[in-house]
C-alpha cells in the first residue's frame, strides 16, 4: 500500500512538473492557456514584450472588438476595401487573419457577442452585417441588412449575440434582431436630431443608449423605439457606455463634461467637467467605476459614488477625437483600464493606481481599443494599420495558491521527483 502511494505522489509530481514547463497553469480550476512560447515573448521586463503580436492591415485600422475571454478580435479599416478581419489571441511572430470580409466601403464599426460567436460590422454604403467566427473562403455574412438612409457610424452587440444596435451618420439608430432574418431583421428604428457616433448596448440587450449631436442622450428598451427618456447635456455627445448590468449610462460631450446616470432617471447623479472635450468613456460591469479621455490628454477615473476622479493622468496626445469614441477600455470588475492616445501610445493601468502598469508605442495615432473581461487582453487598432494584441499578466487571485514560476519551480520538483524515487529503491533493497 505505500509503495502504491508513493508511487502515485511522484507521478503526481512528474505531471505537474510537466504540466508547468509546457506553460499551462491551473487556478482555481481555470487554465490559462499560455503555451512556453508565448511565455518566452513576455519574458523580459521592456514593455513592448508585452505584444503577443501585431497584424498589418491593408488599410488604416478604424475600429477593434474582443469576446469576453479575449481568444477572438475583430478588426475594422477605412479604405476601398472596408475589411473586416477576425483573428484569435495565440502568439505569432508573423500573424495571419482567420479569415477576411471585404465590404468595398469604409467599416466604421465592428463588435463581437461576448462568446465569439458572431461578429458585426457597419460600413458607409449603409450595411449592417452579421458574421459567424467559422473559417470559410470567400467569407460570406450570414445576414446583409441594407436599409436606405446614410452612411453608418457605430454598431454594438449584445452580450447573449442576440440583439444588435448600429447608429447613422444622419441621426437614426436601428435595433436588429440576429435570430430574426426573414422578412429582415429590424425590430425598430428611432431618429434624433443630429448625427450618432456612439451607441451601447446591455448585456441582455434590455437597454439601448446613445448620443446625438443634437445635444441629447437617449435611453430605450428593446421592446419600445420611444425612449424611456432622454436629456439635453448642452452640447454634442461624442461617446457613451452603459453598464452589462443595463443599470448606468455614462456620457462625454464636446463641452467638456462627462456625466452619470442610472436608467431610472433622466436627471445625471452627477456630472464633472474637464479641460476640454471628451471623446471615449467606458464603464465597469455593474457601473462601479467609469473612465473618460479626451482632448485634454487626461484620462480620469471615477467611482460611481463620487465626481471628483479618483485620478487623473496626462498622456502625450488627446485620447481620441470626436469621430473615435472607443479609445478607452476597462475590464469588467473595474480593476483594469486601457487608454489608446495620439501620441501613438496604449497605456494600461490598474485602478489603484495613475501611474501606467505598461506603455506600448505603435507607428501611429491609436483609433480604437479593447480589452477581454479580466482585463488580460487588450487589443489596439491604429492609423498605421496596425492590430496590436497585448498581455497583462493577471496575479493569482486570493484563493489561487501561490505562483509557480517557470524555472525554479520545475527544477525543485524535479529534484524531488527524483529523491523520492531513490528513497523508493532503497526500500526495495531492503525488503530483498
Amino acid at each position: 500500500m505505500k509503495k502504491k502511494l508513493m508511487h502515485a505522489v511522484i507521478f503526481l509530481l512528474l505531471a505537474f512538473s510537466a504540466s508547468n514547463f509546457f506553460g499551462v497553469v491551473l487556478i482555481g480550476g481555470n487554465t490559462m492557456a499560455l503555451t512556453s512560447n508565448e511565455k518566452n515573448l513576455l519574458k523580459t521586463n521592456d514593455s513592448s514584450d508585452h505584444l503577443l503580436w501585431n497584424f498589418t492591415a491593408n488599410e488604416e485600422v478604424r475600429c477593434v472588438a474582443t469576446s469576453a475571454n479575449g481568444n477572438l478580435i475583430s478588426a475594422t479599416t477605412l479604405g476601398s476595401e472596408g475589411s473586416v478581419y477576425l483573428l484569435n489571441n495565440t502568439a505569432s511572430n508573423s500573424k495571419l487573419p482567420l479569415w477576411v470580409f471585404n465590404t468595398s466601403s469604409n467599416v466604421y464599426g465592428t463588435d463581437i457577442s461576448g462568446d465569439g460567436n458572431f461578429i458585426t460590422a457597419v460600413n458607409d454604403n449603409e450595411h449592417i452585417y452579421m458574421l459567424n467566427n467559422s473559417i470559410t473562403s470567400p467569407k460570406q455574412p450570414i445576414w446583409d441588412y441594407h436599409p436606405t438612409g446614410n452612411y453608418m457610424n457605430d454598431v454594438a452587440i449584445s452580450t447573449d449575440g442576440n440583439y444588435v444596435i448600429a447608429a447613422r451618420y444622419d441621426g437614426s439608430i436601428i435595433l436588429l434582431n440576429n435570430s430574426i432574418i426573414s422578412p429582415n431583421p429590424e425590430i425598430w428604428t428611432y431618429a434624433t436630431g443630429g448625427a450618432v457616433w456612439s451607441v451601447a448596448i446591455s448585456g441582455d440587450g434590455t437597454y439601448i443608449a446613445t448620443g446625438s449631436h443634437d445635444n441629447r442622450v437617449y435611453l430605450f428598451d428593446k421592446n419600445n423605439a420611444t425612449p424611456l427618456w432622454n436629456y439635453s447635456v448642452g452640447s454634442d455627445i461624442h461617446s457613451v457606455a452603459i453598464s452589462t448590468d443595463g443599470n448606468y449610462i455614462v456620457v462625454g460631450t464636446s463641452g467638456t463634461k462627462v456625466f452619470l446616470f442610472h436608467q431610472s432617471s433622466s436627471t445625471p447623479l452627477w456630472n464633472y467637467t474637464a479641460d476640454d472635450q471628451i471623446n471615449s468613456v467606458a464603464i465597469s460591469f455593474n457601473g462601479a467605476y467609469i473612465v473618460a479621455g479626451g482632448e485634454d490628454n487626461r484620462t480620469y477615473l471615477f467611482e460611481r459614488s463620487s465626481s471628483n476622479p479618483l485620478w487623473n493622468f496626462t498622456a502625450g496626445g488627446a485620447i481620441s477625437d470626436s469621430t473615435h469614441p472607443r479609445c478607452i477600455a476597462i475590464s469588467e470588475d473595474g480593476k483594469y483600464l486601457a487608454v489608446g492616445s495620439y501620441d501613438f501610445k496604449v497605456y494600461v493601468f490598474e485602478r489603484t493606481s495613475s501611474t501606467p502598469l505598461f506603455n506600448y508605442t505603435t507607428s501611429g495615432e491609436i483609433t480604437s481599443i479593447a480589452m477581454s473581461a479580466d482585463g488580460a487582453y487588450i487589443v489596439a487598432g491604429s492609423i498605421d494599420r496596425g492590430v496590436y494584441l497585448l498581455y497583462n499578466e493577471l496575479p493569482l487571485p486570493p484563493n489561487g495558491g501561490p505562483a509557480i514560476p517557470f524555472g525554479m519551480s520545475f527544477i525543485m520538483i524535479a529534484l524531488i521527483s527524483v529523491v523520492g524515487l531513490i528513497l523508493l529503491s532503497k526500500k526495495r533493497l531492503q525488503i530483498h
